[in-house]
């Protein structure tokens, strides 16, 4: 699966074919490994693993920390409920006034089959119904 996310990536990068990207992915890692050799290999895995990282734990900083606290995000996700269906098509607006709010794809106003309509619930109807189809 992880090649073939991979090969799918490249696919909406470049406009390669996935069947093309998953046979050239491979053929990439054993050329590099037998250039540089496997401790090159694993330098690199470690620098990539440590720049991303920094890079998460950066965006959570941001978001987390500076831009939104924890008890702003519960309390926007509380208010959400609470909105009525002229609320979310203001919400889902163009500066115009005209709306793009479909009610079946965006994330507003009570949850159905949530405990009382909530995003914050352990108790949903959806939840229950996967959990014994597993």
């Amino acid at each position: 699966m992880l090649l073939l996310g991979g090969a799918v990536t490249v696919e909406a990068l470049t406009g390669m074919d996935y069947r093309l990207a998953s046979f050239f992915i491979p053929w990439g890692v054993i050329l590099y490994t037998a250039a540089g050799g496997l401790k090159a290999t694993f330098i690199a895995s470690y620098i990539h693993t440590a720049i991303i990282f920094a890079v998460l734990i950066t965006m959570i900083t941001m978001v987390y920390v500076k831009v939104y606290s924890s008890d702003q995000i519960y309390d926007l996700l509380d208010n959400t409920v609470s909105a009525t269906e002229a609320d979310c098509e203001a919400v889902y607006s163009y500066k115009n006034g005209t709306t793009f709010y479909v009610a079946a794809d965006y994330a507003c106003g009570p949850v159905s089959g949530n405990n009382s309509g909530s995003y914050l619930t352990m108790l949903s109807s959806g939840g229950l119904i996967h959990q014994y189809r597993r």
